[in-house]
């Protein structure tokens, strides 16, 4: 009994002085982020530890510290959790607020120190660029980190600081930093309908469980044009299975297109050519985007394109987004209005599922 008692209390020993969280993040549901240290992981969901460092790829997390700190922050982006009230922005646009009473959140970039004095204000650190600190609401004290240079700053000031210390008050602009998450929401989802599939040519089997077939050629029309509607991310997750008759890897083409006023503008699958791997084509007169080490076979692909930047990105799995295998970029502003899934002759395509999402926008 003795014993038992022994192992309890040492286990709740151990308990009370293991590290504690000291910030959950979650994210928007195109994000790709990874951590440095020991962290808890649950789907999108992360508890953060002092001196864990979060890169933000792509997409959006939302931090939330202590007791009543919040963080949206824009990728790519780095973020490091030092202790107490301490975060270091490395890089990427970050909106921080404080809800409690005299509480105090320090904001660590490298040029300067924002100590927050109960308000919102907004920070973004870019490569090649001085760091920027502009005030939404309240006031910050603002120290530089080169000379020591001090002064607060109040609604809708903002400054420049560069890395040498020196300081140049800049024209507010509050409005580019998010204030939450960007929402998606779906613009396509299979069960396909025959009815709504314009064949070009070809016969597939269209029922409730996908569209399987070879040589074939389906057109579906978007509602209304994506990302659009100050939405500006796309998402669209693939899930190919194995063809009842003929191979999804052939010296053909087999796999889903984004086409935008009769033009076809993206491809992904399996390329026309001998290479037997997922890849990209982004039709800018430029050769296939072929992956580091082939990714062969069906399974499901998530598609990830950013209007305002022209990036497109292909990645293993659903979502959460897992690391991106091929990158490409598509002229920034460019929308779809109609998708094509099929196979060249000598080329099959089973379908099983198809969502195409839309948002992150402001």
């Amino acid at each position: 009994m003795l014993a038992i008692l022994a192992l309890v209390f040492r286990d709740s020993l151990k308990e009370s002085f293991s590290p504690q969280p000291i910030a959950n993040a979650s994210f928007s549901m195109d994000a790709v982020w990874e951590v440095e240290g020991t962290h808890r992981t649950s789907g999108s969901f992360v508890s953060l530890f002092a001196g864990n460092k979060l890169h933000l790829l792509r997409g959006q997390a939302s931090i939330a510290k202590g007791s009543g700190t919040t963080a949206v922050i824009e990728g790519p982006a780095g973020i490091s959790m030092g202790s107490g009230k301490s975060i270091a922005l490395t890089e990427g646009l970050g909106r921080f607020r404080m809800f409690a009473p005299n509480g105090e959140l320090k904001v660590v970039t490298p040029s300067f120190t924002a100590v927050d004095l109960g308000t919102e204000f907004g920070i973004e650190v870019s490569p090649g660029k001085q760091d920027e600190l502009h005030v939404i609401d309240g006031r910050v004290r603002v120290l530089a980190n080169a000379g020591g240079g001090e002064s607060i700053l109040s609604t809708g000031d903002a400054v420049r600081v560069g890395s040498e210390g020196a300081v140049e008050k800049i024209r507010s602009d509050g409005g580019r930093f998010l204030k939450e998450l960007g929402r998606f929401q779906t613009v396509f989802v299979s069960p396909f309908v025959k009815a709504e599939c314009r064949l070009q040519y070809g016969n597939p089997m269209i029922t409730e469980a996908g569209m399987d077939g070879e040589n074939y050629s389906a057109f579906i029309r978007l509602k209304e044009p994506a990302p659009a509607g100050g939405r500006s991310v796309l998402l669209a997750t693939l899930d190919v299975g194995k063809p009842a008759s003929g191979e999804f890897h052939t010296d053909g083409w087999a796999g889903m297109s984004f086409f935008n006023k009769g033009v076809e503008v993206l491809f992904f699958g399996d390329s026309f050519g001998t290479n037997r791997t997922w890849s990209l084509d982004v039709k800018q007169h430029v050769p296939v985007i072929m992956p580091v080490e082939p990714v062969s076979g069906p399974r499901t692909v998530t598609l990830r394109y950013d209007k305002s930047s022209g990036d497109v990105s292909l990645h293993q799995g659903g979502l959460p987004l897992g690391e991106a295998f091929c990158s490409g970029k598509l002229p920034p502003g460019t929308e779809f209005d109609e998708i094509r899934l099929g196979a060249s002759a000598g080329a099959a395509l089973d379908v099983r599922s198809l969502t195409i999402r839309a948002g992150g926008g402001r």
